[in-house]
């Protein structure tokens, strides 16, 4: 969880410096690719490749970006009966919302451009469950 939320404080860096010194406003695709990218970079280090295991024992199996989603792929180590993923899909939200959420310009930029974070969950039993969450989504109690 720690190398996720220091994922979402990358994300907040790029945020702030694209939206602040930008004259014209990026197409959506190359800001959720450089969002994607940076959060590669940040979790891999300059030898790793996917997947890499992470606290918890689940896996990050992929990170990439389709137009505006930033999509987290994960390899759960258990089959979908086992665990609630409303319960993994909250520390996500907690997470995000602890970068993001008392950073206005980051809230109008992801908000502006209707940029969304998409996680994907592959368990043993071979279900994917995909869970959604947008800027509203991760700051609704602020």
């Amino acid at each position: 969880m720690k190398r996720f939320l220091r994922l979402a404080l990358l994300f907040s860096w790029i945020f702030t410096i694209s939206y602040a010194y930008s004259a014209q406003l990026p197409p959506v695709a190359n800001i959720t690719k450089g969002l994607a990218d940076s959060a590669k970079n940040s979790l891999l280090g300059p030898k790793e490749k996917f997947p890499v295991k992470v606290e918890g024992g689940y896996e990050v199996a992929n990170i990439f970006s389709y137009l505006n989603y930033v999509i987290f792929e994960y390899n759960m180590p258990t089959d979908s009966q086992s665990m609630s993923i409303s319960d993994f899909s909250e520390n996500i939200r907690q997470g995000l919302s602890d970068q993001f959420c008392d950073k206005p310009d980051v809230i109008d930029a992801l908000r502006l451009y209707d940029i969304r974070f998409l996680f994907r969950f592959k368990f043993t039993d071979n279900r994917n469950i995909p869970s959604t969450l947008s800027i509203d989504e991760i700051c609704d109690n602020k």
